[in-house]
């Protein structure tokens, strides 16, 4: 099935979730993810402003503002380019041309200096590799991760549904070294090359 097709398919099941499902898994998927991170040793990370009915980080955030780590927003730039701005208790937030809520500041880290990315995805294939909603803001943003010389974790939040059996992805797709559900977690091997 081309990515296309499978990405309608994928929102179109999302849309029809229930708001008690919903409500479940986000703080089952949130809870996985804290026990899975140690967030008193990240220095930088990566996180997003929830979308439609992607996973919501409440948790997270609450445990994160515990500690002294720094967290980021991707933020889309005029080129259709992407970069990650810090998020401050005083930081200016506007939503962007999609709805999309982002940090407007100059304060901006390379993808380099991350330790764990936590990156929103419409579907995932069996090789961990990600489906978004087609703009390829984050494939262009993480282009040369593979290249970094020690790179972030890769982490994405979803639903089980939304995890394939099958390979659709394609080489410029980013890959997920941990995906974690309301039901399951799904390593896949980090991919240093």
């Amino acid at each position: 099935m081309e990515k296309n097709k499978i990405r309608k398919f994928l929102l179109e099941k999302g849309h029809a979730l229930s708001e008690e499902f919903i409500s479940n898994s986000n703080k089952a998927i949130q809870v996985a993810a804290l026990e899975m991170l140690d967030i008193s040793h990240i220095k930088n990370i990566l996180l997003y402003s929830p979308f439609r009915k992607e996973v919501r980080l409440d948790l997270i955030l609450k445990e994160l503002n515990k500690t002294s780590t720094n967290i980021y927003l991707p933020k889309i730039l005029p080129n259709k380019n992407m970069c990650f701005n810090l998020l401050e208790e005083s930081s200016y937030i506007k939503k962007n041309k999609y709805g999309i809520s982002e940090v407007i500041n100059k304060n901006y880290l390379d993808a380099s200096e991350f330790d764990v990315m936590i990156i929103p995805f419409v579907g995932v294939d069996s090789n961990g590799l990600r489906l978004g909603y087609g703009s390829g803001y984050f494939d262009r943003a993480l282009e040369n991760i593979k290249d970094f010389t020690k790179r972030p974790l890769l982490v994405g939040l979803g639903y089980e549904y939304q995890v394939a059996d099958e390979a659709y992805g394609e080489e410029h797709d980013l890959k997920y070294d941990l995906v974690i559900t309301e039901t399951d977690i799904h390593g896949y091997a980090k991919s240093i090359k």
